[in-house]
């Protein structure tokens, strides 16, 4: 069903593309973790390195439901494009069969 079938309203992160979503938030965890090594006294390419090491496993536990979010989307537009070749394979068998 879409949205005008429901009846309901989404707001405008609801309508963003979840792979948007999820790259968007994983740049904020890291900038985050940035922002926390900086103040505690990390400098230099230390700092991009321990962000790099902190925000990885924070982004895998904090945004679970954003990456679930985007997977799904992947997966439906794989099999949507599965299921639009199998039909176009079956009309184009049937097209193949016909007198000529």
């Amino acid at each position: 069903m879409t949205e005008r079938e429901t009846g309901g309203s989404t707001s405008t992160l609801e309508r963003l593309h979840p792979g948007f979503l999820y790259t968007v938030a994983r740049f904020m965890v890291f900038v985050a973790c940035v922002a926390l090594l900086f103040l505690v006294g990390f400098r230099s390419w230390f700092l991009v390195l321990g962000a790099l090491l902190l925000s990885a496993p924070l982004s895998f536990f904090l945004l679970r439901k954003q990456r679930e979010a985007f997977a799904q989307r992947v997966e439906g537009r794989v099999s949507q494009r599965q299921t639009d070749k199998a039909k176009l394979r079956a009309a184009l068998a049937g097209d193949e069969d016909g007198p000529a």
